[in-house]
């Protein structure tokens, strides 16, 4: 069972070299790495770059890039960002326990990393609660996400529309609560996330706050067009499971 972990990297080699460099030494379960570099161009790409775009077409874009070069089967894509860091020992192996609950139980199709307690998140149930195993919930963001190959395959993958990558976690994970099936956060390693830290170092040819702006305008659009006025938050209100908060 070989996994496809997918990296995007704007200006952020050091950051994306440190994931892959973990990954290659500490991950036991079967994976390739994609490394898509999105235009950088404020530094050099990554060491470790399998493809290399001529512009930014930021998150989303990079990772549906970095799965359209995939030749073979996939049991599961694993999609990380480089504001995602591991580390020891919270760390261990990040991959390896998220693969065996997917494989454990058909009907799971998405597992998270817990995060680190210190996360600045908005998404409070992804934090780590201690402990062992995975405990299931009814969202998980994309920090460091696992989704099974052929069911994220059947449902067209991220919607590119969502470009700056807001949006696309409420989506997929509404489609599968809403065809019955579950998603996870994984206790056994937690991964840290260090908000907003391109823009800390002017790495993003924009501030933070203005992709906020631009970001949630963009989801707030495509999310009403698809699913009606509101969508958006018909989407968060009605899908919300509060027993798993």
């Amino acid at each position: 069972m070989k996994t496809a972990a997918i990296i995007t990297n704007y200006n952020m080699p050091e950051r994306t070299d440190a994931l892959v460099t973990y990954i290659r030494k500490n991950v036991k379960s079967p994976v390739d790495i994609v490394v898509v570099d999105n235009g950088s161009d404020i530094v050099p790409p990554s060491k470790y770059t399998t493809l290399a775009l001529d512009s930014n077409v930021q998150t989303t874009g990079g990772w549906l890039a970095g799965l359209s070069t995939l030749r073979g089967d996939y049991f599961a894509y694993w999609f990380l960002i480089t504001s995602t860091a591991f580390d020891e020992p919270i760390s261990h192996d990040p991959l390896t326990p998220m693969v065996q609950k997917l494989a454990d139980d058909p009907n799971a199709v998405g597992v998270h990393n817990a995060l680190a307690p210190e996360t600045v998140t908005a998404w409070k149930h992804l934090i780590t609660r201690g402990g062992k195993g995975c405990r299931e919930t009814w969202m998980i963001d994309n920090i460091s996400s696992l989704y099974r190959a052929d069911w994220f395959d059947s449902i067209g993958r991220f919607d590119p529309e969502l470009i700056y990558a807001w949006g696309i976690d409420l989506e997929t994970c509404y489609l599968a609560r809403k065809a019955g099936r579950t998603l996870w956060v994984c206790e056994d390693a937690v991964v840290r996330k260090t908000t907003n830290i391109g823009y800390s170092m002017n790495r993003m040819n924009m501030s933070a706050d203005e992709r906020s702006r631009l970001a949630y305008a963009n989801t707030v659009e495509v999310l009403n067009r698809k699913y009606g006025a509101d969508g958006y938050y018909k989407i968060k209100r009605d899908f919300i499971d509060w027993s798993m908060l």
